[in-house]
């Protein structure tokens, strides 16, 4: 499995409506300019899950149930040197994505990761740091967004990013919620 390569399933948190728009726009831009992959704008809380699909669907639906709704707040555009981390937006005021962290990991049987870092990734591949800097000065101000959570995705996030595919889709605190 190389960098660019996932593995099992994924728990994601997305933005609908107009701030999925902008943050999907970018990730598009990014991935054209430098010849990058295009992925859903999503903040990740939990990655790398195995099992028997139908075990973990049902597992997801349960944690989802238990979670509020997450107000997210993104601000701070920095990168590092790793493939799914290269260029991300911080989430800010992240208390409760932690707490939402430590709840899914809890249901899926695992210990919190104490380096869990909320964040939405912008671009996923290698830049220069001249260009992650670049970049951070360039989007400070187009990717300052704020959503609500309502709804935790499932996502197969086995091999490579373009073979990724949504399992399910849960709301969160048993809410029922209409298409976005």
């Amino acid at each position: 499995m190389g960098a660019s390569s996932g593995r099992g399933y994924s728990l994601w948190l997305t933005p609908e409506g107009a701030e999925r728009a902008v943050l999907a726009g970018w990730i598009d831009r990014l991935a054209g300019r430098y010849r990058t992959e295009v992925f859903p704008p999503h903040v990740t809380l939990l990655s790398g899950l195995d099992g028997p699909p139908a075990e973990l669907l049902a597992t997801a639906a349960r944690a989802a149930a238990g979670l509020s709704l997450l107000t997210i707040c993104l601000d701070g555009v920095t990168g590092r040197d790793e493939h799914f981390r290269c260029l991300f937006v911080q989430a800010v005021e992240a208390t409760a994505l932690r707490a939402a962290h430590e709840s899914v990991a809890r249901a899926f049987g695992r210990a919190a990761d104490p380096a869990f870092l909320p964040h939405l990734s912008l671009v996923y591949g290698s830049l220069q740091t001249d260009q992650k800097q670049g970049l951070a000065h360039e989007l400070c101000d187009h990717v300052a967004v704020r959503f609500e959570a309502r709804r935790l995705h499932v996502w197969s996030t086995d091999g490579p990013v373009a073979d990724w595919r949504e399992a399910a889709v849960f709301a969160l605190g048993g809410r029922s919620v209409s298409p976005a």
